[in-house]
């Protein structure tokens, strides 16, 4: 298990993305930056853990880290809030035992990390932490409430650009499956990428994230919450049409074959 932090590296070639610079988002980075804190920390942190799923495609994955790393410089460059870089923690889990895991396994895991890093940031005389309005602040930040997560599709769409590529799943711990473990092996209907029914908004609990989205994502989860965001996957912005969902290329695949 491996963690690592954002300090610069340049995209691989085909796996960067950049900013609309003409149609820049507004992001409250004071926020990102009052959240990041607290006094009954012994430091100072931003940004979304990201666990490895697939042990495959190594090349695969250390493109997209590295993409992701500098994504997050440009975009602050071009903001002129290059202070947060320092603070920003891209922390990277690739843990063999994880290889191949659900997102129901992804986010037991990520609950019980949650736990154990607030209480490693802890300073040695922090008291009464549930009745601190800072504690409970800054450990309700979308650090602690969601995290990322790779498999072999996200993998894949680091080779396969396109408008949203490439991408990574974004995954909220809270989630409760309406399902206990022994019924979660149910048909997904199609052209969806997990659930249960055809219900368009139902929630899986994770959707996919394209790489150039991370710093906006981060903002809006701060402010908001999950179900002003979320769509279901394969759609990301809910617009597109079966040749732009993620993982198009396996179909278009099959059709070569065929």
């Amino acid at each position: 298990m491996t963690g690592s932090n954002s300090a610069g590296h340049s995209g691989a070639p085909g796996t960067e993305t950049y900013l609309d610079y003409m149609s820049s988002p507004d992001i409250d980075f004071d926020h990102i930056k009052s959240d990041m804190t607290c006094t009954k920390f012994h430091d100072s942190v931003w940004g979304f853990v990201i666990y490895r799923c697939s042990k495959a495609n190594q090349r695969a994955w250390v493109r997209l880290l590295e993409a992701l790393r500098s994504k997050i410089q440009e975009d602050l460059r071009f903001y002129i809030r290059e202070d947060l870089l320092t603070f920003h923690d891209l922390h990277a889990i690739d843990d063999k035992a994880l290889h191949g895991a659900t997102s129901h396994q992804v986010r037991e895991h990520f609950q019980s990390w949650v736990s154990k890093n607030l209480e490693d940031r802890l300073r040695p005389d922090a008291t009464n932490l549930e009745d601190d309005v800072g504690w409970m602040r800054a450990t309700s930040t979308p650090r602690y409430e969601y995290c990322l997560f790779v498999d072999d599709i996200c993998l894949e769409s680091v080779d396969h650009p396109g408008v949203n590529s490439p991408v990574v799943k974004l995954l909220h711990k809270n989630w409760e499956s309406p399902f206990p473990p022994q019924e979660r092996n149910y048909t997904v209907p199609a052209p969806f990428h997990d659930g249960a029914t055809e219900y368009e908004e139902e929630d899986v609990g994770w959707m996919y994230m394209p790489l150039q989205e991370y710093l906006y994502k981060y903002h809006l989860l701060g402010k908001g919450d999950w179900d002003d965001q979320y769509v279901r996957p394969p759609y990301i912005d809910g617009t597109e049409d079966e040749s732009e969902f993620v993982g198009h290329w396996r179909q278009e695949s099959l059709s070569l074959e065929g």
